[in-house]
């Protein structure tokens, strides 16, 4: 038997009095969209992602999928950078899903699945074939709505969401309270899996459409983009409320032997798919504290990047409790004037129990106003017939 653990949902109301501007961008994690960003996927032994994405329209749709492995080579230290494409056709009001180290073979004597649907991996109508990833993968999926041909499509008809899934706590009164893993499974009688899930960032798209590999995400007319934007912006801002570095969780009144850690997953907005030549994105980051002080920050991500918050040779000690003595923040985050590319992001934040347990929660965060600048998707032509 499954069992997930508790998550912790304390920033809407601690927040509440941080104000977010109005959204003018119409990136969104609740209507469906032609572009499906997954900025988080990760598959690397001891974490597990679940896709899941919808068809909301009464007839038929396609979409062709990227996977970006964004890892660095042990060796060499360089981004991987290395692209994974497959098809998915989805009947009228059709829900799929698949785990990302698995896959999903197309088989039409799949069972029923009367068991839990995390371990149940071919559960409903087979989308075609989806391929596992790489060990040690982590990075993102991109899904673009396309006609029978393959040509991008503005048909606004995806949804997804994406379950992380952390199989390394044990349950049984052999192990300690607050144990991570057991020596031996003879140790403990079921495994405690943690839960985390975020909604897919959907990029709608529009009557310009012209159907090539050079999708344009906002931005004028250009020789790039001659009939302008494609498909909306990506935002100007993003708007992340969350806590210090480990600051004491108010859901354990402040314990100081509690903490919560956040950590932001970042892909730049343009990605060329045809050359797999990565994208680097500069960011200007703003912190403010409950004190009202104003303290900033400034990093790049090139491909795919998971920012962890009290790394302080990327951000000093902007974001440490032990430094600020405040437990609240609101960042907002841009591109530096200088990129090229705007950036998709969200956020994870880890729980950390007096008892030494934890507990994780992915978060999609807010957005105001729409980058002027067109960002550029490139897919091969040859996938465009």
């Amino acid at each position: 038997m499954l069992r997930q653990r508790g998550r912790v949902g304390l920033m809407a109301a601690a927040l509440v009095g941080m104000a977010v501007g109005s959204v003018n961008a119409q990136v969104t994690t609740e209507k469906s969209a032609s572009i499906l960003v997954f900025p988080k996927v990760i598959a690397d032994g001891t974490r597990d992602t679940v896709i899941q994405i919808t068809n909301t329209s009464n007839s038929l749709v396609n979409a062709h999928c990227f996977y970006v492995d964004g890892a660095r080579d042990p060796q060499t230290q360089t981004i991987r950078w290395q692209e994974l494409d497959f098809d998915i056709t989805l009947t009228k009001q059709q829900p799929t899903h698949w785990v990302v180290s698995e896959g999903r073979l197309v088989d039409p004597t799949d069972s029923n699945c009367s068991s839990s649907n995390f371990s149940c991996n071919e559960a409903g109508l087979d989308p075609g074939r989806v391929p596992p990833v790489v060990d040690t993968f982590t990075g993102e999926l991109k899904c673009i709505e396309v006609d029978d041909s393959g040509a991008p499509l503005s048909g606004n008809h995806l949804k997804g969401e994406a379950t992380t899934i952390i199989a390394d706590h044990c349950i049984e009164d052999t192990c300690s309270v607050g144990q991570n893993s057991c020596a031996t499974d003879a140790d403990c009688d079921d495994e405690l899996y943690d839960v985390a899930k975020y909604n897919a960032i959907g990029v709608l798209g529009n009557e310009n459409n012209n159907g090539d590999n050079v999708l344009c995400l906002g931005g004028e007319p250009t020789d790039e983009c001659p009939f302008g934007a494609e498909y909306d912006a990506c935002p100007s801002v993003w708007i992340a409320n969350h806590l210090s570095e480990g600051a004491p969780d108010p859901f354990f009144d402040g314990n100081p032997d509690s903490a919560v850690d956040t950590t932001w997953t970042v892909v730049p907005c343009t990605q060329n798919f045809e050359t797999q030549a990565p994208s680097t994105v500069g960011i200007n980051i703003l912190a403010y504290n409950e004190f009202e002080q104003v303290l900033s920050a400034g990093t790049s991500v090139t491909c795919w990047d998971e920012l962890h918050l009290d790394d302080t040779q990327r951000f000093g000690t902007v974001f440490l409790y032990g430094v600020r003595g405040s437990t609240f923040m609101q960042s907002r985050l841009t591109p530096t004037t200088a990129s090229t590319a705007s950036f998709m992001m969200v956020g994870t934040e880890t729980h950390f129990a007096p008892s030494g347990n934890l507990s994780t929660a992915d978060v999609n965060y807010h957005i105001e106003g729409a980058r002027q600048t067109a960002d550029i998707i490139t897919i091969p032509p040859e996938q465009v017939q």
